[in-house]
């Protein structure tokens, strides 16, 4: 009986043991691997499994890692690089794990580098960014903002290209005396592979009123149109403020005329509007003026105004010598506008018309 028992007791033990775990990593294993690139291997490349503290490290200086006690099941592998201008590429990878794994063929695409503008106007730039040479590359996309933090989100989406060679982009439109901040995004078909530099530039400043002082006879119909009215427009190179030349009309009636582009001011910025004119010989309405007017962009309401010369008496001859007015002024937001020129005297003439900045 004594002896029976003990063998009774020994299959309770080998039954017991049997039903054990036979994994050696209890369920835990590790995941290794190495990152490179088109130019080698990528040193201190953040890698992390499912964003957890604990499943994290860097590539070495041969672009390897490792990472031990992953638990099995499905994660998912980050990995991105950061570089010292605030670019970055990044990749996510799913894993499914129940084993060891070494995973030696992960390529990051190099990074996209913002290049500094260029063809820098007073209300242009040129943005130009390498080629990438990610493989499941889908777009970029390139931002725009007034100020340095700019991001996918606090920035405007400026341009979008499903081309990899289409580098290159002509901002317009453009505040003069202001600075942009750019970045272009690097997109695949789930989302966002990395983000470029941040590239900065100032326009120009200056008259921004094209053709202003009236020096280049051949620009008129690239920077002016007559909108109302009619008569003879020529360029005077002997009746003139300053420079080689002054707009001169001989008027029937009356003109308007007006700038083809708009032009863009800032909110906040202090502008001087001045010019010259001068007038002379008859004019046949009930109330004429030679003036020089800013309107809002889609509509005729007068922004600014300036005002040579009025009259209210109907056929009465004048003789007006050059007259310079001024007007200083800060809009409260950014603002487009044109600038309309008018008069209906016989003879006409401005000069010197002028939008600064008052420094």
């Amino acid at each position: 009986m004594k002896y029976f028992l003990i063998l009774i007791l020994v299959g309770i033990i080998i039954i017991g043991c049997s039903n054990e775990s036979t994994d050696p990593n209890d369920g835990l294993y590790s995941i290794s691997g190495k990152i490179s690139n088109s130019f080698g291997p990528v040193t201190n490349a953040k890698i992390s499994i499912d964003n957890k503290v604990n499943w994290e490290t860097t590539t070495s200086s041969s672009g390897e890692f490792s990472i031990s006690n992953v638990s099995s099941g499905d994660h998912t592998l980050f990995v991105k690089k950061e570089g010292q201008d605030e670019e970055f590429v990044e990749m996510k990878y799913p894993i499914s794990v129940n084993t060891n794994l070494t995973l030696n063929n992960l390529i990051l695409p190099i990074p996209v580098r913002l290049y500094s503008p260029t063809n820098i106007t007073k209300t242009e730039m040129t943005i130009i960014w390498n080629k990438t040479d990610a493989q499941d590359f889908r777009e970029y996309k390139l931002y725009r903002k007034d100020t340095p933090g700019i991001d996918e989100t606090t920035g405007e989406l400026i341009f979008v290209s499903t081309s990899k060679v289409d580098t290159s982009f002509v901002d317009e439109n453009l505040i003069p005396y202001e600075t942009y901040y750019y970045r272009v995004y690097l997109m695949n078909e789930f989302g966002r592979l990395g983000g470029s530099n941040i590239a900065n530039a100032t326009t120009l400043g200056g008259n921004l009123i094209p053709d202003g002082s009236f020096d280049d006879p051949t620009s008129f119909n690239i920077n002016w149109f007559i909108s109302v009215g009619g008569g003879n427009i020529s360029y005077s190179d002997s009746v003139k403020v300053s420079g080689n030349y002054s707009l001169y009309g001989i008027i029937p009636d009356d003109i308007e005329i007006q700038t083809r582009k708009t032009i863009q001011l800032a909110a906040g910025k202090t502008y001087e509007f001045s010019g010259w004119a001068k007038a002379n010989g008859y004019y046949n309405l009930s109330y004429e003026t030679v003036a020089a007017n800013l309107f809002t962009e889609g509509s005729w309401s007068t922004y600014q105004h300036l005002m040579f010369f009025s009259e209210s008496n109907s056929g009465d001859s004048v003789d007006y010598d050059w007259t310079f007015k001024s007007e200083i002024f800060t809009p409260s937001e950014n603002i487009s506008l044109i600038l309309e020129i008018e008069g209906g005297y016989d003879r006409i003439w401005f000069d010197e018309l002028k939008l600064e900045v008052v420094e």
